[in-house]
């Protein structure tokens, strides 16, 4: 069995996403799409929490700040990366200090972007198995071969 991940994406533009949707469930990762901060605070309240969150940084009804709140509130622990065509050190740095997982600035290879958001994943989940809270899910065929 496989551990299957969850990413939510963010952004104003709904074909935005579409060729990274693809990538990520070529990766078995669920996606799911807000257009909005108001459809991304429904969504982590009705679906329940995320592995990671990619959002743009201006919505039609917020920005980045407005995300990372919104998943600190409801999904706590959940990386958010934060994308903007804007090279800017400030916002940079605004978005570390504001506890984004990482600042990318498109436009990116799909397979880098996609390598981008499982590491920021496996950082995630990371310490909690180091805790001794998890234990990782073993895939049963690989286990069938180990014995």
């Amino acid at each position: 069995m496989k551990n299957v991940r969850s990413v939510l994406l963010v952004h104003n533009e709904p074909d935005a996403f579409r060729g990274l949707e693809e990538m990520l469930h070529e990766q078995d990762v669920i996606t799911s799409q807000a257009h909005r901060c108001a459809e991304a605070r429904s969504l982590l309240k009705e679906a329940g929490p995320v592995d990671l969150v990619l959002t743009d940084v201006t919505l039609n009804d917020g920005n980045w700040k407005d995300i990372i709140r919104l998943v600190q509130k409801e999904s706590k622990g959940t990386p958010v990366i934060v994308m903007s065509r804007v090279v800017s050190m400030k916002l940079y740095l605004d978005t570390q200090e504001a506890g984004a997982a990482d600042f990318i600035v498109p436009p990116m290879a799909p397979r880098d972007l996609v390598y981008t958001l499982t590491t920021a994943m496996d950082k995630a989940i990371a310490p909690v198995f180091a805790k001794g809270r998890l234990r990782p899910r073993i895939d049963q065929r690989s286990q069938a071969t180990a014995h």
